[in-house]
């Protein structure tokens, strides 16, 4: 397997599904995860030639830097602001627009989930929300149709 195809069809999706689990089962998105997506686009961008390449570091600077604001507000936590971050290396620029209703709608029903599991359950206090699941959901949905891939 060329090591393109490798950071394509291994280790992102499996950096995702990873950071899908740790964030359902500890509320957590590990840092060896993210620095894996941005180590593996750097390697991928070196491998070969990506002319939007560009407009994808702007993006996810852009992204990055929104999500730090939020995080500093207490309203996502970090792990989401740096997966956000790093998830727009991979997506293309043009579907970002379609990343983020993905994204909304994956979280919509994920809320809808965990608040009906905690109306079950009997508990009165709110559960938190593993966004990170939505974001990564959303990146994996989006990556078959990706430039990267060659479609």
């Amino acid at each position: 397997m060329p090591a393109a195809d490798f950071l394509l069809l291994g280790l992102y999706p499996t950096a995702l599904c990873a950071c899908i689990g740790t964030d359902l089962g500890r509320r957590i998105i590990p840092n060896a995860a993210i620095v894996c997506l941005i180590a593996g686009f750097a390697a991928l961008a070196l491998l070969t030639p990506l002319p939007d390449l560009a407009a994808r570091l702007v993006v996810s600077g852009a992204v990055t830097a929104a999500g730090f604001s939020l995080f500093a507000e207490n309203l996502v936590g970090a792990g989401d602001a740096k997966l956000a971050g790093a998830l727009m290396l991979w997506v293309d620029p043009t579907q970002v627009p379609l990343f983020v209703l993905l994204c909304g709608l994956l979280g919509g029903a994920l809320a809808l989930a965990l608040a009906r599991l905690g109306r079950g359950r009997g508990s009165g206090a709110a559960p938190s929300l593993p966004y990170g699941v939505a974001l990564a959901g959303a990146g994996l949905a989006l990556h078959p149709f990706s430039s990267l891939m060659g479609g």
